[in-house]
């Protein structure tokens, strides 16, 4: 064509890309690889199933693994018809064993006026159990109860239980940090009752609530609960005076947040 001689073309040729074929293997691979996937399908399923039913669930440090870390283990009525609920912390070491004691036998006492009230709360935190109890006395036979608090922090992966300063160094707090918290905390419950007309600066000031409170120490009586994540201090005082001050805290008062 205009006395071009075309050139044919080479038919390109194409690359085949050898694929591994399970066919390829030696027979006798071929007869333990389906088995070798089912024993490693079984492992995970194992696995799975004791995370689930034993380490999440903490089944390997309790007493009883049909129960909850926390249980009750017994209950009652007082006469005001509120429920008594004694806790039993559900695992199994020698302080544990002690603790659960020491509730038994102090709840046995506390209980024998049929007025007073007993509940605790528990919460898992990280590897922090903490549990809290709340007692509520009415021994002096006033209608307004005086309220005591105790409180257990275990660590989980040893099953031990924590003194206060192991709590506070889990938040990076020392006892002066939580003294400060709790003095800051009375003193805007003194303001807010002279704002409110509970108390007259003059007639009363801080030092006279703090002595109507019986605190002479912020830090006495303070005892620690984990819970949502933030460390909480629990303190008892005394909610009665010539004032009428009992109408105006209720049972938040008690609770000094520490840490978030």
């Amino acid at each position: 064509m205009f006395g071009v001689v075309q050139e044919e073309k080479e038919e390109p040729k194409v690359r085949r890309t050898s694929h591994f074929h399970f066919s390829r293997l030696p027979f006798r691979f071929q007869k333990i690889l389906p088995w070798l996937g089912l024993v490693i399908l079984i492992i995970l399923l194992v696995g799975y199933y004791l995370y689930k039913n034993y380490y999440s669930n903490y089944n390997y440090i309790k007493v009883d693994t049909d129960q909850y870390l926390v249980y009750t283990q017994s209950s009652s009525y007082n006469r005001q018809n509120m429920r008594n609920e004694i806790p039993f912390i559900n695992i199994d070491s020698p302080d544990a064993r002690r603790v659960n004691q020491a509730i038994e036998e102090y709840a046995e006492s506390f209980l024998e006026n049929q007025d007073n009230l007993f509940v605790y709360d528990s919460q898992v935190n990280g590897e922090v159990l903490s549990v809290l109890i709340k007692m509520k006395d009415y021994s002096d036979g006033y209608s307004f109860p005086e309220s005591e608090f105790h409180t257990y922090n275990f660590d989980l992966t040893t099953q031990n239980l924590m003194d206060d300063d192991e709590v506070l160094s889990l938040f990076q707090v020392t006892k002066d940090d939580v003294s400060s918290i709790i003095q800051k905390q009375f003193e805007e419950y003194y303001q807010k009752e002279v704002e409110e007309g509970y108390l007259i600066a003059e007639e009363c000031n801080y030092q006279c609530f703090l002595n109507w409170r019986g605190v002479s120490d912020y830090i006495d009586d303070v005892h620690y609960y984990v819970r949502d994540g933030s460390l909480i201090a629990y303190r008892g005082f005394s909610i009665y005076s010539v004032f009428s001050e009992e109408e105006f805290f209720d049972d938040e008062s008690y609770e000094f947040k520490i840490s978030n």
